[in-house]
């Protein structure tokens, strides 16, 4: 049986969408995507009872309120009932010890799930920042990122990457228990993961919008092969 991945999504304009690359990722690697709305406590267990694993996408900023910072003048939309459904996906599925792969703005929400805080706008917070929000297609690979010793290098069995960049928020102080598995040239955090879970492993950039590149492949395969270890 082919294992059932919830995959989280974002408000259009009265609408819940998703894009189609993280769809088709999930179908690459050998899973059966399910997209899910937004969930609060009554609904949460339920839905988690019927998955074997959780993407959390990308998508808005997370208010700094949440991590008691006010906001930047740079800071995007947020929305509150995403960043509350979001989390709280996020942490029932960890203490299921449910597989969980975050990706850019999901790797954020695990961080501040945890405890730990973002940087709210790198352009402006980070000393001589690089381009992380590329204006090339998502397919294009545009700077380069240095793993350390992690379950996501092992995966990927390369100590250095190139990938594609799309955002101004990034992890700042790292949540208790978890540690940095990747960071780009400028120190811009780009992974998180929870080395006593699991596969808890969050990446910034966009590994769905990647075909053909072998990393990207080989870190679908690595959460689909955890969804089908998973018991629940």
């Amino acid at each position: 049986m082919k294992p059932i991945i919830g995959l989280t999504m974002h408000p259009v304009e009265g609408k819940m969408e998703i894009n189609n690359t993280y769809i088709q990722a999930i179908k690459r690697a050998g899973g059966i995507p399910v997209c899910v709305p937004y969930m609060d406590e009554e609904t949460v267990d339920t839905v988690l009872n019927g998955l074997s694993a959780i993407l959390l996408i990308g998508g808005y900023d997370v208010n700094p309120l949440i991590f008691n910072q006010e906001p930047h003048y740079k800071l995007g939309t947020v929305i509150d009932e995403r960043d509350r459904s979001d989390i709280l996906i996020a942490k029932k599925a960890f203490e299921c010890n449910m597989p969980i792969l975050g990706i850019c703005r999901g790797e954020q929400v695990m961080n501040v799930a945890f405890g730990g805080t973002l940087l709210q706008d790198i352009d402006t917070q980070v000393k001589n920042v690089l381009k992380h929000t590329q204006a090339s297609m998502r397919h294009e690979l545009t700077h380069t990122v240095e793993l350390f010793p992690s379950k996501l290098q092992e995966i990927i069995g390369q100590e250095t990457i190139l990938t594609n960049s799309f955002h101004h928020q990034a992890v700042d102080i790292v949540a208790p228990g978890f540690l940095i598995n990747g960071q780009a040239k400028d120190g811009v955090i780009e992974g998180i993961e929870h080395p006593e879970h699991p596969y808890c492993i969050g990446v910034q950039w966009h590994p769905e919008g990647l075909q053909n590149d072998q990393p990207s492949e080989k870190l679908f395969k690595s959460f689909i092969e955890a969804a089908v270890q998973y018991k629940g």
